[in-house]
């Protein structure tokens, strides 16, 4: 994972299909499988933590979330020119095993402590 005074006020600024304009921090970078995830956390536009932008999916699960809970996003990173593109990870397949990934890292950390 990144070194976090490199993430520090990392302001990233998303587009939905619906033209809303949505910020999110960057907290962490990690590879998975060669590939690179951003982790963000929707700020308001004062930086502030937020409230995240309803889900597309309307199904049972999605509606029974907690609205209060900070959540983390992860978008998948590709390189254009000197900078990087923010992407949702269409692929079900890659999300579930980038989850699995993420999970396993987070208990290995929670036992060294």
């Amino acid at each position: 994972m990144s070194d976090e005074k490199d993430m520090e006020n990392k302001i990233i600024r998303t587009q939905d299909e619906n033209g809303e304009i949505y910020s999110f921090e960057l907290i962490d970078v990690v590879e998975f499988n060669g590939q690179e995830y951003g982790l963000l956390i929707h700020v308001d536009e004062e930086g502030e933590e937020g409230k995240e932008p309803k889900a597309a999916c309307e199904c049972e699960e999605c509606d029974d979330e907690e609205d209060d809970e900070d959540e983390v996003v992860i978008m998948r990173l590709n390189k254009e020119d000197d900078s990087y593109v923010f992407e949702t990870i269409e692929d079900d397949e890659e999300f579930n095993n980038l989850i699995e990934y993420l999970e396993t890292e987070e208990d290995e950390d929670d036992e060294e402590e």
